[in-house]
């Protein structure tokens, strides 16, 4: 982690110390957003991109908090601030989930050594992606029709696939449209794609560079959000960023688009999985349709390809015996149709599978990161299928 990007969030019923603590952390060109008399405080957390949280131990429930938030944002680094008197509670705070302890009154040098040894404690811990597999894997979310929902599933199902695997999941938008993934997730990307154009070389690091992170953890690689930065990277920058995300994270979701581009022809080309996403009505099923028979009669990807039905049950809408019939192919999963959900986290910028853990489509959603997760198994134990060259059908842009 770059630390001058560092993004600190402080738990607090008390502004001076905030102050003391905000005073230390501009020397060091980190940003700080502090958690003041919020009735709930891990709600609040879970709504913000940080990298480490600071909890004030003379909270009421300074303890049990740092217990909920290691439990609930297990990505987090966690330090207790901690005053001469609170010698027990701090060893309770350690056993909660806290990696380190910090004094008040703030002490600059001892402070920023603290931050600094705690990042360079997590940046030591090596990643296990899957078993025997040091690359991870790329999951595409396709479709050649808009509207579809693609994007409301790509975003949800990093988020599902990230709490159940615990490992590094990142988010890409693979287009040349401005983002909608940075609204959904309520983020401000300082770095997006437009960044890769100047670049003569795309590395790991200038790559790191560009990720957001997101409360949940998930990582996003960000399209452009204003007009004028709009680029169109060329199929070589592509097939070397996903390349390079095989490496950097163990589960790559990548929200493509719906033109047959040879950006979307890159995608599918290096994905492990493909998730073809339709809707219940008729010109959804042609766009998925004209994607699953280029997929078949022009074998040209290694991945298993899985069939998403998105707002299945909506009055007036097909079913997934009809789709079955006119596809070919079994729905792998349905997520039913529930507008007034999924508009209501998107104008928040919060995911429902976090809002509404418990509402039927996040059950759905946590279905298909459970069928996607039981699918990467099957997958290890495979033998790996042929490779075949580009897609003929969507190589129309040179």
């Amino acid at each position: 982690m770059n630390q001058q990007s560092l993004q600190l969030a402080f738990v607090t019923n008390d502004v001076s110390r905030v102050a003391s603590v905000e005073q230390v952390c501009a020397s060091k060109g980190w940003q700080l957003v502090s958690c003041i008399d919020q009735e709930a405080p891990l709600y609040w957390l879970q709504s913000q991109a940080i990298h480490l949280v600071l909890v004030d131990l003379d909270l009421p429930d300074a303890v049990p908090l740092l217990g909920q938030i290691n439990q609930a944002l297990p990505h987090l680094l966690l330090i207790a601030l901690a005053t001469p008197q609170h010698l027990v509670k701090l060893q309770d705070s350690l056993l909660a989930g806290a990696t380190d302890f910090v004094a008040f009154p703030i002490d600059s040098m001892h402070f920023v050594n603290t931050i600094e040894r705690s990042l360079q404690s997590k940046a030591s811990t090596p990643q296990q992606y899957r078993a025997g597999n040091t690359k991870g894997r790329v999951i595409a979310v396709s479709s050649l029709k808009g509207g579809v929902g693609r994007s409301t599933i790509a975003t949800n199902l990093a988020i599902a696939l990230q709490q159940r695997v615990g490992l590094d999941v990142t988010l890409v938008e693979a287009h040349h449209g401005l983002s909608n993934l940075s609204f959904m997730l309520n983020l401000h990307p300082r770095f997006t794609l437009a960044d890769l154009a100047d670049e003569p070389v795309v590395d790991t690091d200038v790559l790191q560079t560009l990720l957001q992170t997101h409360s949940s953890g998930v990582r996003l690689l960000s399209a452009p959000i204003q007009l004028h930065d709009l680029v169109e990277l060329t199929g070589e920058t592509w097939q070397s960023v996903i390349r390079l995300l095989k490496g950097l994270s163990a589960i790559t979701i990548v929200d493509t688009t719906s033109s047959p581009d040879g950006v979307l022809s890159e995608v599918l080309m290096q994905a492990d999985d493909i998730i073809v996403v339709v809707g219940p009505e008729i010109p959804g099923l042609r766009g998925a349709l004209s994607l699953l028979e280029t997929l078949r009669t022009e074998p040209d990807v290694r991945a298993q390809v899985h069939l998403v039905l998105n707002r299945s049950g909506i009055r007036g809408g097909l079913d997934e015996t009809t789709i079955f019939k006119q596809l070919g192919e079994k729905v792998a999963v349905s997520i039913p149709d529930d507008s007034s959900l999924a508009t209501y986290a998107l104008n928040r910028g919060l995911p429902f599978v976090t809002s509404h853990p418990r509402a039927i489509i996040s059950r759905r959603m946590n279905l298909l990161a459970e069928y996607l997760q039981d699918q990467d198994a099957f997958m290890l134990e495979a033998p790996k299928q042929k490779r075949y060259p580009l897609l003929s059908f969507l190589n129309v842009v040179k």
